[in-house]
């Protein structure tokens, strides 16, 4: 993992002048289609499937957070995950948000009618940007505990076109130690 280029990213944000942009919205619903590579230098798979995910804010500081992600593999391998937590904001000024989760999470592998479940909690930090009235960047942290297969930290990079201001494209990668993704999104905010 290169944190390196976490810190360009962070530093590249926090660098961008405000200018009179609207406040990030924190109630919404995200439906994306996902690539995805897995190599843990003994096996490799590719992979592809959905993620569906939204948001609730509870104040002007807190929001509940949920995802679900399935994929189908090569080999006849289907994995899904669930995700359910908590997040907090804190705005630095009207085009950044420091944003902070914490969440329970629920995997299942499936192959030939048998499957292996886990369950762990992930924490994640990073900010949110908005650079023009329609792009805005995300870079974040997450940190992921299992209780079979251990713990992972991972970096997420994403994007946002907001062709309105409540309907937006988003393109997303995510790298950890095994697995990259590529994701491509439509948001829409509420």
């Amino acid at each position: 993992m290169n944190i390196r280029v976490l810190v360009g990213a962070v530093a590249g944000t926090l660098l961008v002048p405000s200018v009179g942009l609207a406040d990030f919205i924190y109630t919404g619903v995200e439906i994306s289609y996902v690539d995805v590579e897995f190599d843990n230098g003994v096996a490799a798979l590719n992979g592809d499937g959905y993620r569906f995910g939204g948001s609730y804010a509870l104040n002007d500081q807190y929001f509940l957070v949920g995802e679900f992600e399935e994929q189908s593999f090569d080999l006849g391998i289907d994995g899904s995950t669930a995700e359910v937590g908590i997040g907090f904001h804190h705005s630095f000024g009207n085009t950044v948000d420091f944003i902070g989760t914490a969440s329970f999470v629920q995997e299942e592998i499936g192959l030939a009618g048998a499957s292996i479940d886990e369950d762990g909690f992930a924490l994640g930090g990073g900010i949110r940007a908005r650079l023009t009235d329609a792009f805005e960047v995300d870079a974040s942290l997450q940190y992921v505990n299992l209780d079979q297969s251990g713990s992972d930290t991972g970096i997420k990079l994403r994007g946002r076109y907001y062709f309105t201001d409540r309907f937006a494209f988003s393109l997303e990668t995510e790298f950890d130690d095994d697995i990259d993704t590529l994701s491509l999104g439509f948001r829409a905010e509420f």
